[in-house]
């Protein structure tokens, strides 16, 4: 007995003594090690810093990446389905063929605090459809007559004409609260309000924009909680950033860089590259000369050697085929150098001078395709002067007819998956990007307001073949988004173009 408990007494001490060794040694015994803290902040890389905030009045892509997380519109798109879905209107009905009725959302407020009602729809609508405020996007809501406040949470909009797309229209038409814009109507260029998940914080020009999700939002909440954009226009410097960790997602990534970063997606993009051509004023007038200039460029080699298989030529047309509008009977301008100086002579050209106006740093190699194209129209005898512009004041030429350059390098990305968004953009003559005559100007209202699918898209087609035989612009290609991001991020590229930074998390 008393040799039993000599033993037992030596096993306790024995495992106090381990005990005490693990303790001492950091094995930390029963205590679980702490959880690392989710994170809470994303930094994002836009190749360019956004010309404005005001989402009513530029077509800025930079903007955009920003802004689509902050404001919204009475119908929101479905980024699977790309189909509108309720946003600040939860229903709408079509009361006779130009009147549509919405029945708008209740206890919504916007980031001021500000509540959401009928008022502020009215006041949005009046002022981006106002000829006056000359928006570079007017041309998305040129059918748009009037609307009509009903209720406080009722409004009609009225359409010059039928409009068998309105509903996808509005997905692009945001709303700003009336009262912050009549309290300070300028306030909206550096500070946007709107009903969205996240709310603006601040603008350091030339540094940063930090977002932070909204408390009193009405829908989801984000899983993110703060969000700062940085302005990097190098390539390889927000390649480098991604992989150093000092962001963690960057846009429009090179094909070239896709193996060396930590984490890539790539969805199918929206964007086809253009040349706008002048064909109202200057050397470019003669249609021979703007189809010379569409012989001349050899797509196929652009594509391969600047995009490596992520992008594809555009048919003849800058839309996809499940686009309305798109012709299957079109076909892409073929390279041919000989073709294409055969008609230089014959419209007699003389080796006038042609400005050729581009910016870098906004879309995938768009530096790049400038100069390739310029050399390609050198080459063909065209006389061209390149000029870069920083992005900003390349938007104002772009969006300025009477300032419209012999070219113009861009991307045209088609949100509503309709002809309209392009031919009231780029060749309606009142479209804010227009450099075309009004020889088209009947048959694109006469396109737009038919309700019948079919003869829509037979009206589309024949305008499709005038622009292809007297063209507006040089068709280019269409690229693949390839967005990098850090291992822990998670998210799936929309097909709509849109950063839905609301739609991100960490793992």
């Amino acid at each position: 007995m008393k040799r039993f408990k000599s033993v037992s007494l030596m096993l306790l001490t024995f495992v106090m003594a381990t005990g005490l060794i693990l303790t001492g040694c950091g094995g930390g015994g029963t205590t679980a090690p702490k959880a690392q803290p989710k994170k809470d902040t994303i930094t994002i890389a836009i190749p360019n810093e956004p010309s404005t905030m005001d989402v009513q009045f530029a077509d800025d892509g930079n903007m955009r990446a920003v802004t689509d997380n902050v404001v919204q519109g009475l119908l929101l798109m479905d980024g699977k389905t790309l189909k509108p879905i309720p946003g600040l209107a939860t229903e709408y009905s079509q009361v006779n063929s130009t009147t549509w009725d919405f029945k708008l959302r209740k206890g919504v407020t916007f980031q001021n605090g500000n509540p959401f009602t009928a008022d502020d729809v009215v006041y949005s609508i009046k002022r981006i459809i106002d000829p006056n405020f000359k928006s570079n996007i007017a041309g998305d809501f040129a059918t748009i007559k009037d609307v009509q406040k009903v209720g406080d949470y009722e409004v009609n909009i009225i359409t010059n004409g039928p409009d068998p797309i309105l509903p996808t229209r509005l997905t692009l038409l945001e709303i700003l609260n009336k009262k912050a814009m009549e309290a300070d109507s300028k306030g909206i260029a550096t500070m946007v309000v709107g009903t969205g998940p996240y709310k603006v914080v601040s603008w350091s020009k030339g540094q940063n924009i930090v977002l932070q999700a909204y408390d009193g939002y009405w829908g989801n909440k984000p899983a993110i909680k703060n969000v700062k954009y940085r302005f990097i226009e190098e390539d390889a410097t927000r390649a480098a950033a991604l992989k150093n960790g000092e962001v963690d997602f960057a846009t429009t990534m090179l094909p070239e860089y896709v193996d060396s970063l930590p984490q890539v997606k790539t969805a199918e993009g929206l964007e086809f590259s253009l040349v706008r051509m002048n064909a109202i004023s200057g050397v470019m007038k003669d249609p021979k000369i703007r189809q010379a200039a569409s012989y001349a460029i050899n797509w196929d080699a652009i594509a391969k050697s600047l995009y490596q298989g992520y992008a594809t030529i555009g048919q003849g047309q800058v839309f996809k085929s499940t686009y309305t509008g798109y012709d299957p009977n079109l076909k892409a301008y073929p390279f041919d150098l000989n073709k294409a100086k055969q008609l230089l002579a014959e419209a007699g050209y003389k080796g006038q001078p042609i400005e050729f106006v581009g910016e870098q740093g906004r879309w995938l190699k768009d530096g790049e395709q400038i100069q390739a194209i310029a050399q390609m129209l050198k080459d063909a005898g065209f006389n061209v002067n390149v000029k870069m512009l920083a992005f900003s004041k390349w938007l104002e030429v772009l969006f300025d007819r009477s300032k419209a350059p012999d070219m113009i390098f861009t991307f045209h990305s088609n949100d509503i998956f309709d002809a309209d968004r392009t031919y009231s953009t780029y060749v309606l003559s009142t479209g804010p990007g227009s450099s075309y005559p009004n020889t088209l100007d009947q048959e694109i209202i006469q396109a737009r307001t038919e309700m019948d699918t079919q003869k829509r898209t037979q009206l589309y087609n024949d305008i499709a073949q005038k622009l292809y035989d007297d063209p507006a612009w040089i068709d280019g290609v269409n690229i693949r988004d390839i967005d990098g991001m850090a291992k822990d991020v998670v998210y799936q590229p929309r097909e709509d173009g849109r950063l839905a930074v609301f739609e991100m998390s960490f793992k």
